[in-house]
């Protein structure tokens, strides 16, 4: 509990990003949820019992919220991300009030939506991996949402077994491990290298000062993407950039990272493909052109993934973007 209570205010001391908010909103629901589980001193809290107990019930919702917010590199403020908690709040708090047969299943449903959300971090992480820039927050990546998500899947395992038998001791032993695991990982890793984790998804105006070795490097990817347009070329990683390029991947991902100011290869790419599409949606010799067919011009391979990188980055929907545009255009006169 302490190890976590120090995290939180940690988390919370550097700044009031989103990804540090969640942060520390996720390790003081895990002291919480700690504390819940002694009877004894949960007993004596007092009028101080409901938060604890608020804060314990939204654990899982506040790391996939957490999680989200620490890789997903949003250029905006995600406070939707705080949903899965309010509802799995609001799952527990029916289920204090509803007759024990129906809180059982509340609370089952509650256990179960709270590993779903567990999975799909794990899926974000590994799916993220191989394109994130920032080396610290790649080494993260393993160990400590691999702890994170053992002890969650842990803590739900040991409710969902006591809702229908007898307490599940060897469970309880494995989330009392894990939760140790995760807040020593905790304490190592973020209060060390928090400004690297905790940076926005591109910042040219902080990125350091090219060192001269990597001038060479910078040439030949500005042609890459700039006279070769790489960039449209669909499912391009940044393995077989650095391949094209001629450079070791970890040569190319520091320079992005620390040079060029990028903290995942997705917004590096995007950032081009983006800009082309703004151009082709707002050029009236396109106007019969479909979204779709300039998502795929410009290298995305779906519609889905260009919508929300274009609205990301704009505010606007491809759609409304072009309607946009069109008030600008002039046809005319037949003369």
């Amino acid at each position: 509990m302490g190890a976590f209570v120090l995290l939180a205010v940690g988390l919370a001391q550097g700044g009031r990003t989103p990804a540090r908010l969640t942060g520390a909103l996720f390790c003081m629901a895990a002291a919480a949820h700690t504390l819940t589980q002694s009877p004894a001193a949960f007993a004596i809290l007092g009028a101080a019992a409901a938060p604890v107990w608020m804060l314990s019930v939204m654990g899982a919702g506040l790391f996939w919220a957490f999680a989200t917010e620490l890789f997903g590199d949003n250029r905006r403020p995600g406070f939707g991300r705080l949903l899965p908690a309010m509802a799995l709040l609001l799952i527990g708090g029916l289920a204090t009030l509803a007759p024990p047969p129906i809180a059982r299943w509340l609370w089952l449903i509650h256990n179960l939506a709270g590993a779903t959300l567990l999975l799909h971090v794990l899926v974000v992480i590994w799916t993220g991996w191989r394109g994130d820039l920032v080396e610290a927050r790649r080494r993260l990546r393993g160990p400590l949402l691999a702890a994170a998500a053992l002890y969650a899947l842990a803590v739900v395992g040991v409710q969902s077994a006591e809702l229908f038998s007898r307490p599940a001791d060897q469970l309880s032993m494995l989330a009392a491990v894990s939760l140790l695991l995760l807040s020593i990982a905790g304490g190592a890793v973020f209060l060390r290298a928090e400004p690297q984790l905790f940076g926005p998804a591109a910042d040219r105006n902080g990125a350091r000062q090219i060192d001269p070795r990597d001038q060479p490097l910078l040439a030949r990817l500005r042609e890459a993407l700039g006279g070769q347009e790489l960039w449209r070329e669909e499912g391009l990683t940044i393995r077989a950039l650095a391949a094209r390029l001629g450079t070791p991947e970890h040569h190319l991902r520091r320079l992005i990272n620390e040079g060029l100011g990028y903290r995942n290869f997705a917004a590096f790419v995007n950032e081009r493909r983006i800009a082309a599409a703004k151009l082709a949606l707002a050029d009236p010799a396109k106007a019969r052109a479909s979204v779709a067919t300039i998502a795929y011009d410009v290298g995305f391979g779906s519609l889905g993934p260009f919508n929300r990188a274009f609205r990301e980055a704009t505010g606007q929907t491809p759609t409304e973007w072009r309607r946009a545009a069109q008030v600008d255009w002039s046809i005319p006169d037949a003369d």
